[in-house]
């Protein structure tokens, strides 16, 4: 009987929140310290706020207005002063060759320091208490100190804006969450995620994609497999969906002949064959798509969505959802939050330490997801919002794709927040898929690999 028994996949509230990062007209005659402007705007109330309870009795001041030996705290936005930092070499990294050895290239010395920048002046940061390793450019923060006789103002202790409030979840035990090998028990719906297919690379292997598509759908193994796989609501597939020759045939523009002559006919047969492959996974259940570093979108952050004639068969199906990257979204009250990795792989280049869980972590703190937008992470100049900032609300899950492990945690706020944070790996390398539980935040990797 329970051979025959009929599982129907289960359905979850959802709701995207990508509103604010879908671009409308694309103008770049703008400059981007109005992005700056509005970054240090909308996360000044919150760091003023958090100022007053920390340090009660300190005046808050202006750069212009600090005095020598007076202590006092002053708001304003960090700018790391990296002395490696590539200027002439980002013209070079059009080809390809370079872009390899840059990608995991560190410009960090020991001769950087730190700026801080308000909406009058800026002023040089020092002190043990503040060390440029820890830092990236963009970070709004407050600093308590004084000012030295020769310029420099010694801080004694800085004040982040976040973590950002968070809605409770009534059903949730998220203090008891952990992460374990397959998901046991019958509570809770589960999200699924995947990052870098790279569908259509040269050397790929198919089994490990077919065997997560029969996994996520419910067409591998018994009654107690598919049971699950009706639990699993939804998939995001979480950037680097197409290989890089895919991407390069969807930009193709040349004729049948000068295909064959260049070479793109290939491609372009992969990039149908991606289609087909992911219709399979939308044919049973909702997906969101993630753009990615190696997709065929804009480049700039935040990215917008697949153009749906590059899938054209996947894309007929209207649970199907065409999503930015960053990507934010709620499931049955569960708010997720998430990108393809470029944040966090230009972050830890200008840090020095190797922690890319700390990283993302930090990213909660500062109530910015992507810190080195403009300077260093090409960003889409905004002039009247900075769409990267989560002062409002913070995420219960905070995952970045595309990374070189799998690596997770749990991070408890001062007011009580609980948030799961996830690294993912390339499905590509590492074969490797996570299904989160909404119930309890809990994560259970699954591995596809082939003899």
């Amino acid at each position: 009987e329970e051979d025959l028994k009929v599982f129907e996949r289960q359905s979850a509230e959802y709701k995207c929140e990508d509103a604010k990062y879908l671009v409308g007209d694309r103008v770049y005659n703008k400059q981007y310290a109005q992005l700056y402007f509005m970054r240090l705007h909308q996360l000044s109330p919150v760091i003023l706020a958090k100022v007053k309870e920390l340090w009660p009795g300190v005046p808050v001041r202006k750069i212009l207005e600090v005095e020598p030996g007076v202590e006092c705290a002053v708001v304003g936005t960090l700018y790391k002063e990296a002395k490696l930092k590539p200027s002439v070499l980002s013209e070079y990294a059009k080809d390809k060759s370079l872009q390899a050895h840059l990608q995991g290239t560190k410009f960090v010395s020991g001769d950087d320091s730190l700026v801080l920048e308000d909406e009058g002046a800026r002023m040089q940061l020092g002190g043990s208490r503040l060390s440029p390793g820890d830092f990236v450019s963009g970070i709004c923060v407050a600093v308590k100190g004084t000012e030295t006789e020769g310029g420099h103002f010694e801080v004694s202790d800085v004040c982040f804006p976040g973590p950002a409030p968070q809605p409770r979840l009534e059903a949730a035990h998220a203090a008891g969450a952990g992460a374990g090998g397959a998901p046991r028990g019958e509570e809770g719906k589960f999200v699924a995620f995947v990052s870098g297919l790279n569908l259509g690379g040269e050397k790929q292997d198919s089994l490990p994609l077919q065997l997560f598509v029969d996994y996520v759908t419910g067409s591998l193994g018994g009654g107690a497999a598919e049971g699950l796989a009706s639990r699993i609501t939804r998939t995001v597939v979480v950037g680097n969906t197409l290989s890089s020759a895919a991407t390069r045939a969807a930009g193709a523009e040349a004729g049948e002949g000068d295909q064959a002559k260049s070479g793109q006919g290939k491609p372009v047969s992969d990039l149908k064959a991606a289609d087909l492959f992911l219709t399979q996974l939308a044919s049973s259940m909702p997906v969101d798509l993630m753009p990615g570093p190696s997709d065929p979108t804009n480049i700039s952050m935040p990215q917008q969505p697949f153009h749906r004639c590059l899938l054209p068969s996947m894309t007929r199906y209207k649970n199907v959802g065409r999503v930015t990257n960053p990507h934010q979204f709620k499931v049955d009250g569960v708010s997720f939050l998430g990108t393809s990795g470029q944040n966090i792989d230009d972050i830890m280049k200008y840090v020095d330490h190797e922690d890319r869980l700390a990283a993302i972590v930090s990213t909660i703190e500062w109530c910015h997801s992507t810190p080195t937008a403009p300077d260093t992470v090409p960003c889409f100049p905004f002039a009247d919002k900075d769409p990267f900032v989560t002062e409002k609300e913070c995420p219960h899950v905070v995952f970045v794709g595309n990374q070189p492990k799998l690596e997770t945690g749990m991070v408890s706020g001062p007011q009580g927040q609980k948030i799961r944070v996830v690294a993912l790996p390339s499905f590509a390398e590492t074969q490797t898929c996570v299904l989160v539980n909404t119930h309890d935040l809990s994560l259970h990797p699954i591995h596809f690999k082939s003899l």
